[in-house]
């Protein structure tokens, strides 16, 4: 089966994230961002997932918290304008405000495959998004070399696939 991952992350993953939003203990913190534990990534809480969907869904969390965290750390001018187009969720341990390890939501039943292939595909809109958007520090070139340079983005085995696309 070939899987459409921009059909998957443009039509489905914001809606699905929304009702896994409504499941969750999600809480809201003082700048308005809303933060989600790592513990309601069980399974009655994504029981409105579509078999199909569930190993994307993670994927796509974890990438786009991944880009949400390196985007706050390293371009921290540009933040509240990337924020506002793209209202990336914040995950973090329990209710600690420490912010989760993005590959923390890849389990091992996604494999390396698909993880590439998403990201591969995740990396090529991001690429585009960074072209359509003008910000003062963050573009393409320094959001990659950010990551590259890492070494929690680039941990693991899904950091190993993650510096194989960027390089």
């Amino acid at each position: 089966m070939i899987i459409n991952y921009h059909q998957y992350f443009h039509q489905r993953f914001r809606d699905q994230f929304e009702e896994w939003l409504k499941k969750s203990q999600a809480h809201q913190r003082s700048g308005g961002n809303v933060y989600i534990a790592i513990q309601d990534l069980r399974a009655k809480n994504l029981s409105h997932l579509p078999p199909q969907d569930y190993v994307l869904f993670h994927c796509a969390l974890a990438m786009t918290v991944l880009v949400d965290q390196v985007v706050y750390t390293y371009f921290q001018s540009d933040y509240p304008k990337f924020q506002n187009l793209t209202n990336y969720p914040k995950i973090e341990y329990s209710i600690s405000k420490i912010n989760i390890q993005p590959w923390d939501i890849i389990h091992s039943g996604i494999s390396l495959v698909t993880l590439e292939q998403f990201i591969d595909f995740f990396m090529a809109e991001l690429k585009t998004f960074f072209s359509d958007h003008e910000f003062e520090r963050l573009n393409w070139q320094r959001f990659k070399e950010a990551v590259l340079s890492d070494k929690d983005c680039l941990s693991g085995e899904p950091g190993k696939v993650l510096k194989k696309i960027l390089q």
